[in-house]
């Protein structure tokens, strides 16, 4: 009895210590701003000489304070020209250069690694411009448009597109993140590859001078100084249609466990069920955004997240009876861990913040724990007789089941 309260209480400081320090840790998903309101000017750039200057960050209001992430690529040339090319190139018409130029030179500028850029739904994010030239005039500016590929309920690469009233180039911020299900919203995970994806679609285009990186020295924001820029040609259009990228295919959801011990067949039923759920959840919700484009996609997060709340307590209250408490807590574990792990394979995810994994690794205690009191009260005889646990239970399912709604609480409030 003593060694069954030591490891019980080992696994709460575990499980209360990975949500303390989950919460604590500077959160990664929209890095804060340095609690200054105003932008300075030394943080200003100035894309092209003697024109207008931009605060090379995105924020949640219009204030410096709420900075986000960092803008990493300047398109220069008309905004609508530049959204052509990124969203409807076969609608910019071709003008030779020269009379030499043939189709069959044209054909060779198609790219073989193109991307298909969608409409995307997103929450507004504002930048800075100050316009010297004219009137001074100085203002703040939400995204002229949003673009993404992938999907919202998946992963994605997402766009965020700014252009000052003057019109000289477009500054964009495109980032990678992935929608997390237990914080109901998306996740970043990286800005630098996405820059290079904008990169590599314009690199070598008829309709693209040059394409550079230059360093700016900005810091914050997931950025390291340098932004990519990219030139687009005067007078001369895109003859042909950059070839499409096929979207990226889902994963197979899990390993086969058919030739499993049958005397664990019900931990691997658990432990299945639990990966199979968090994967059926994430196919649900794209797939549904996909078959229903129309609909806001947070409406079918929404009817989908009880699910995430709910399934994995009543999967363990089904079938971690009939297993003993060590391998109803172990396939438990395993079970979740292995769901988050192909969840965030699924889509593509390969960088985690620190404050998640530990977050999840909060879950997974939790969860377990619940598996052991459901198990114990099982073989004590303590369920009623349609199956409900009754006040006698000893209070680890209690505190399980207030640690997993604690847990998932944590980031729907804003502590993760």
């Amino acid at each position: 009895m003593n060694r069954r309260r030591t490891i019980l209480s080992v696994l709460l400081v575990l499980l209360a210590g990975s949500y303390v320090v989950a919460t604590g840790i500077g959160t990664t998903v929209d890095e804060p701003g340095d609690g200054v309101s105003t932008v300075r000017e030394s943080q200003l750039i100035q894309p092209v000489d003697n024109g207008s200057y931009l605060w090379p960050y995105t924020s949640r209001s219009a204030s410096a304070s709420g900075r986000t992430l960092a803008v990493n690529v300047i398109i220069y040339g008309p905004p609508d020209r530049t959204r052509t090319a990124l969203v409807d190139s076969a609608n910019l018409d071709w003008e030779p250069v020269n009379d030499s130029e043939t189709d069959a030179d044209a054909e060779s500028y198609v790219v073989d690694d193109g991307v298909d850029w969608d409409d995307a739904a997103g929450s507004t994010r504002y930048s800075y411009v100050d316009q010297r030239l004219d009137d001074g005039q100085q203002q703040w500016v939400d995204e002229s448009y949003q673009l993404h590929t992938g999907s919202y309920l998946g992963s994605r690469s997402h766009i965020r597109a700014y252009s000052p009233p003057s019109g000289e180039w477009t500054a964009i911020q495109v980032h990678e993140e992935y929608f997390d299900w237990f914080r109901l919203r998306h996740t970043v995970t990286d800005i630098h590859d996405s820059s290079r994806l904008i990169e590599r679609t314009f690199i070598d285009q008829p309709f693209v001078d040059g394409v550079s990186r230059t360093y700016y020295g900005t810091t914050g924001g997931w950025n390291d100084g340098w932004i990519t820029e990219i030139q687009l040609t005067v007078g001369l259009l895109l003859s042909t249609i950059l070839a499409p990228q096929s979207r990226q295919q889902l994963r197979r959801a899990g390993h086969d466990l058919s030739r499993a011990a049958i005397r664990n067949r019900y931990g691997f039923l658990l432990a299945g069920a639990l990966a199979g759920l968090l994967l059926g959840v994430r196919i649900a919700g794209i797939a549904l955004e996909t078959a229903i484009p129309t609909q806001s996609p947070q409406l079918f997060a929404g009817l989908l997240y009880p699910l995430i709340a709910l399934g994995p307590p009543t999967l363990v209250a089904l079938l971690a009876p009939r297993l003993r408490p060590q391998g109803a807590f172990g396939f438990t574990v395993a079970g979740l861990g292995a769901g988050f792990v192909y969840d965030f394979a699924a889509i593509d995810v390969g960088t985690v913040p620190l404050q998640l994994i530990l977050h999840r690794l909060g879950l997974l205690f939790t969860l377990g724990l619940l598996a052991v009191g459901v198990v114990n009260s099982h073989n004590s005889g303590r369920f009623g007789e349609e199956g409900t646990v009754t006040e006698s239970d000893p209070p680890l399912i209690v505190i399980a089941c207030l640690g997993w709604f604690v847990g998932l609480g944590l980031p729907l409030f804003g502590y993760l």
